[in-house]
């Protein structure tokens, strides 16, 4: 772990529901359980001059995520997520813009140490406004290993930028839904998720895609080869922040050297946990995720 530096991009804010509202943004839900698997990333990111903004921080220091590269905006206020979540436990978001996190600089003493590798995992979600999106453009540059979990959030993506990012990426983290637009795209006709991969993959150069498949579980293609896991079944409560843990825990047993059959079994395993609790970073231990993979008899 020492030689590798993880940074997270992009929102973070508060997802209010109708009843309560938590701590939210998928870079933060991302970094939050990275932690838990015994990493320490740096979140860089923007809150408002405001409560919810130090409340924000405070909640990330007792989680023990580095903040260090979190800015204060004296303009703009925290960012804020309407969330609505329907019978089968899908969550539909009102994103405010505009918003502090849209307005994220570059941290330049924050990306000069050397002797590293710097893994940089952002969305698209961030890049709806140029200044973050400019800031995201020179992390790029100055990382080694980027990460681009796609997130289709309506209305803030494009097909030309999400093509661009593709391209600047190394590995994709997606959704059936968003792989089946991507696959519309490029004009397949094919609903061959396999198929659909393959392609991206040849498009875009890419060596490692990631396919989150909700209860269906997930699919990996890594370097020509595909693997696959079984989901698990849970009692859903609310999806929010599930394809983040399930990001945050294939991420950090690739970085840990284990087996692509190994990351996605942790990873699926942590998803459909995150599933079955309120919101997006609930407590979990290791022995729960344990729980439902091999579950006592």
């Amino acid at each position: 772990m020492s030689n590798k530096s993880i940074i997270c991009f992009g929102e973070t804010l508060w997802d209010v529901f109708p009843d309560e509202k938590r701590p939210g943004g998928a870079p933060m839900n991302v970094a939050v359980h990275l932690k838990r698997f015994g990493y320490n990333p740096m979140l860089i990111s923007k809150v408002g001059n405001d409560l919810p903004g130090k409340t924000l921080v405070n909640f990330l220091n007792e989680q023990k995520v580095d903040t260090s590269a979190i800015q204060t905006d004296h303009k703009y206020p925290t960012g804020v997520v309407n969330v609505q979540i329907a019978d089968s436990g899908d969550a539909k978001y009102d994103i405010v813009y505009p918003s502090a996190w849209d307005y994220i600089d570059f941290p330049e003493s924050m990306m000069k140490e050397s002797g590293t590798e710097k893994i940089l995992v952002f969305g698209s979600l961030a890049s709806r406004n140029d200044h973050s999106q400019n800031t995201l453009f020179s992390l790029l540059q100055a990382t080694d290993v980027a990460l681009f979990d796609v997130n289709f959030r309506e209305p803030h993506y494009s097909r030309n930028l999400i093509e661009l990012l593709l391209f600047k990426s190394d590995i994709v983290k997606l959704n059936e839904h968003e792989l089946l637009i991507i696959g519309m795209w490029l004009g397949l006709k094919d609903k061959n998720m396999e198929s659909i991969c393959q392609k991206i993959a040849e498009k875009f150069t890419l060596k490692h895609i990631i396919l989150t498949l909700g209860g269906d579980g997930a699919l990996v293609l890594k370097d020509g080869v595909f693997y696959r896991q079984q989901g698990y079944e849970v009692v859903v409560n609310d999806t929010v922040g599930s394809g983040d843990s399930f990001l945050a825990a294939y991420l950090a047993h690739f970085l840990d050297g284990a087996s692509v059959e190994k990351c996605l079994l942790m990873a699926c395993a942590t998803g459909a946990f995150v599933a079955t609790r309120n919101g997006a970073v609930p407590d979990y231990t290791i022995e729960d995720l344990l729980h439902l993979i091999k579950p006592e008899k």
